[in-house]
């Protein structure tokens, strides 16, 4: 789940302010999406965004292969969680940071975050350099955020939502994907 960390250690101790936390998410959100959108329209290749939107298999079979990857990735997640420290920590961190927030709320910063990430990733950064330099972008980035043992998860799940896009699913396969995932993630966690 892509949740702004406090550092690698991830003491869920650390987050004194929730609600600062997910505000500062929101904005980096925001600049990911007016980054992905404006280096795109100065590279003269925002016409890519309408054609990378649904794909070329249509909506129904986009959205259908985005709801089944993201269930499986929620579901791996929660092996993790059980399984690995690191997780059980990411996990409690991102119970504090979302404790009272409301449905509503979780919801609208699953979505911003889903929809910001794939922009940026999957649409502006994927068509400069290629699904391969995407990901490496991708895990880069989360690495420097959670530290080394996210490499292995931030790998898999940026190839995945990569090759969907690759593959002609387009944005709706990948956003539909990262949205599940982290939504499903998100009240599991809130659950235990």
């Amino acid at each position: 789940m892509a949740v702004p960390v406090t550092g690698p250690d991830l003491d869920p101790g650390d987050v004194q302010q929730p609600r600062v936390v997910l505000g500062a998410g929101a904005f980096l959100y925001m600049l990911m999406t007016a980054l992905a959108l404006g280096w795109l329209w100065l590279r003269d290749r925002i016409e890519v965004l309408p054609a990378q939107a649904i794909g070329q298999h249509g909506p129904w079979l986009a959205a259908g292969l985005g709801l089944a990857i993201g269930w499986c990735g929620a579901m791996v997640f929660a092996v993790l969680a059980r399984r690995v420290q690191k997780f059980r920590a990411y996990a409690a961190l991102t119970r504090r940071v979302f404790n009272d927030v409301g449905e509503v709320a979780a919801i609208a910063f699953v979505l911003l975050g889903a929809v910001a990430e794939e922009l940026l990733f999957r649409l502006a950064v994927q068509d400069a350099i290629g699904v391969f330099g995407s990901v490496a972008v991708y895990v880069l980035l989360h690495m420097g955020i959670g530290g080394a043992w996210v490499i292995p998860v931030s790998l898999l799940h940026g190839l995945a939502l990569g090759l969907l896009v690759h593959q002609g699913f387009g944005l709706l396969s990948s956003t539909t994907a990262n949205a599940i995932m982290n939504y499903l993630s998100l009240r599991r966690i809130q659950c235990t």
